[in-house]
């Protein structure tokens, strides 16, 4: 499955958003995928891009949350 797929999957199905380490580490463990920063930073700016994220800055950590449409 591709990345962007994954992560739309998992961000829809937490509506209060989750943070980028959670992200990662739900990708990791449940889809047994080792991805890079620079790997999940390009995707997540692609789907912000397209309207179907919303990215926050939280102090270190980005919060990542699903559009409301």
């Amino acid at each position: 499955m591709p990345l962007h797929r994954i992560v739309l999957e998992i961000v829809f199905s937490r509506p209060e958003g989750l943070s980028e380490s959670k992200l990662e580490e739900v990708i990791r463990k449940e889809y047994g995928m080792n991805i890079t920063k620079s790997e999940l930073y390009h995707t997540l700016m692609k789907l912000e891009l397209q309207g179907l994220i919303q990215v926050e800055t939280i102090g270190r950590e980005f919060l990542i949350k699903p559009v409301k449409t």
